[in-house]
């Protein structure tokens, strides 16, 4: 599950203040798991993005689209 949240994070790497906003993570908290600097983050933390990345689409949005939001 871990693995599958870091690689989320890291295909959506712009918009960690959005994500951070929408799961409910705090912003810091979601910025040292996805730089790996906790390795062994709390079980619900990780499942809370799990979750909120289960709702959105697999592929990551593309940030240079004429439609990315600013």
């Amino acid at each position: 599950m871990l693995s599958t949240v870091l690689r989320r994070l890291d295909g959506v790497k712009g918009e960690w203040p959005e994500v951070a906003k929408e799961s409910g993570v705090p912003y810091q908290t979601l910025t040292k798991i996805a730089c790996r600097i906790v390795a062994d983050p709390r079980i619900s933390t990780v499942q809370t993005l799990f979750d909120y990345f289960a709702t959105r689409s697999e592929s990551p949005s593309t940030p240079h689209s004429p439609a990315a939001k600013h």
